[in-house]
């Protein structure tokens, strides 16, 4: 990889970086903002910020192919920066103003995060696109710690992320654009060819069973768990997920993208059999707690960014690829409103059986699995695993010479 490359990818990266931060930071502020309102003002706010995410990323996956990608990242960050100061117009926060502001939000974060991801993908190979998309959410994670710590009010929530939006904007102006083919390539390529893809249909059906379980237990085990115990496992979760975020996206490389996927998927329906056969047992309930997050790191880190790069490899197209298999993610949280109050309703006597059909849909999830092809090419793997039996015999013949 020669330096233009290698500058380009440390920009798209270091841009991923950014909007994600801004994503966890303006989701934290819209959060606190709601707490005031009531519970159905808060859902609908919910509700509209995240249809706005998926509706603007469809939109502009399309428009990348009209106007290019690059045009269309420097319009998404200038968009961020407008857009992040608009509650600073509002003096009073009504409900009406809230609806507004995460209207806004949602479309300024979705337009542009699938031509992002596509540029990140076409400048990393099958070879290091697991491990480079591990250090980039690793570094995510660690860079959110960092500035959310210091936004201790809306206010200053908000001018961090204006600020941090500004920065993002200096880094989309600094890269290149893509070659001509490959936008042509884009504007060809329709969603309905993508559903079309039975390998796309193959991952990405494992992953909306995940984000749907995942995100419906998480609303019964607010109110199943002690808040105690509620509170160790939100810090946990994330402080496991941020290390196997990275040991997720380095295996990615090692021993293929499917196998880790299915390593998540046992793990955590293991995690949810535990809970199902003894929920009042500490050691089921911190058992879950590890494979919840190493769950969640893993397929972060493979969904988000590793898989739909590999499979738009040889046909084009990355932003639809991105734009689909990024949905599940977003609209578990667009649905959770409408089944939160049923779920909360359920008898904590029923504990046993609702972790233990969490667990069975989990190992249903990984049926597809099965028959979806490794992403990752089989020379990759033969060549990792022959330099490893090579440096294993240089370390036994130095031993006895």
């Amino acid at each position: 990889m020669n330096k233009m490359p290698r500058k380009e990818l440390f920009l798209i990266s270091f841009l991923i970086v950014n909007s994600f931060i801004w994503y966890y930071g303006i989701r934290s502020l819209l959060l606190d903002a709601s707490s005031s309102f009531a519970a159905h003002e808060a859902a609908t706010a919910q509700v509209i910020y995240y249809s706005a995410i998926i509706a603007s990323s469809l939109f502009g996956a399309i428009l990348a192919g009209k106007i290019g990608r690059i045009k269309i990242l420097r319009f998404w960050m200038v968009l961020g920066c407008i857009v992040t100061a608009v509650p600073f117009l509002f003096s009073n926060l009504s409900a009406d103003s809230l609806y507004v502001i995460s209207l806004l939000f949602g479309l300024s974060f979705g337009v542009g995060m699938p031509s992002c991801l596509a540029y990140f993908a076409s400048l990393t190979h099958f070879g290091n696109r697991g491990v480079t998309s591990g250090v980039t959410f690793l570094a995510t994670n660690l860079a959110a710690v960092i500035l959310l710590s210091f936004s201790d009010s809306l206010v200053t929530m908000l001018a961090v992320s204006f600020a941090w939006r500004i920065i993002g904007l200096s880094a989309a102006l600094c890269l290149k654009p893509v070659s001509a083919e490959a936008e042509k390539v884009e504007r060809a390529y329709s969603f309905k060819l993508v559903f079309q893809d039975r390998s796309f249909l193959l991952y990405v059906v494992p992953w909306l069973i995940f984000c749907l379980v995942d995100r419906f237990e998480r609303i019964y085990c607010e109110i199943f768990f002690e808040p105690e115990f509620f509170g160790f496992l939100s810090a946990v979760e994330p402080l496991v997920g941020m290390i196997f975020v990275f040991l997720g996206g380095l295996l990615a490389d090692r021993v293929g993208r499917k196998r880790v996927v299915i390593y998540g998927f046992v793990a955590l329906g293991l995690g949810y059999a535990s809970l199902g056969l003894a929920p009042y047992w500490d050691i089921s309930r911190y058992f879950y707690t590890f494979v919840d997050g190493v769950a969640w790191g893993i397929f972060m880190v493979i969904y988000m960014l590793i898989l739909w790069g590999d499979l738009s490899h040889l046909k084009g197209a990355s932003e639809k690829y991105y734009t689909l298999g990024s949905i599940p993610f977003f609209l578990t949280e667009l649905v959770a409103p409408f089944f939160s109050s049923y779920v909360q309703g359920i008898p904590e006597a029923n504990a046993h059986a609702i972790f233990s059909l969490a667990s069975f849909f989990l190992f249903l999830a990984v049926i597809p699995l099965m028959y979806a092809p490794e992403t990752l090419p089989e020379k990759k793997i033969k060549e990792r695993e022959l330099k490893k039996y090579v440096e294993k015999a240089k370390k036994v013949r130095k031993k006895y010479d």
